[in-house]
């Protein structure tokens, strides 16, 4: 949110940081309750306050965490060609042309670097699975 980002700017300046920290968006693509993140629609929003209002943090990209059984029916998983739409539009609006995208963990990381994803999460490949997140 453009409030939780405000918060982490002043957070960012009293620390004294040489560079803006950089950043990356979550937008909840998949519409889950067990999800975090910003809706789709919210993404620019809060892009453009983080670009103007926020001088100690650097909008890297977006970030997402995808349905756990996407319909890959089209050949695409739908929750990374939103998140990649979000970044086009993003991109068109403010004019910025070099956002990155964080999609795909151990499990989808290969349709994730098919469908543009510069960075990966493969820690339960690595540490093992974690329990279940639950929202209290």
């Amino acid at each position: 949110s453009s409030k939780k980002a405000s918060t982490l700017d002043k957070a960012c300046a009293g620390a004294s940081r040489p560079e803006p920290l950089r950043i990356f968006l979550q937008v909840n693509t998949s519409g889950e309750d067990t999800k975090s993140g910003m809706t789709p629609e919210e993404a620019v929003e809060v892009a453009r306050h983080v670009v103007s209002s926020c001088p100690h943090l650097k909008l890297a990209g977006l970030m997402t965490i995808g349905s756990p059984n996407p319909d890959l029916e089209s050949g695409e998983n739908p929750d990374f060609k939103l998140l990649s739409e979000c970044r086009s539009k993003i991109q068109e609006t403010l004019s910025v042309d070099d956002l990155e995208l964080s999609m795909g963990m151990s499990d989808d990381f290969s349709q994730a670097l098919l469908q543009g994803s510069t960075n990966i999460r493969v820690g339960s490949t690595i540490f093992g699975s974690r329990p279940p997140f639950t929202k209290s």
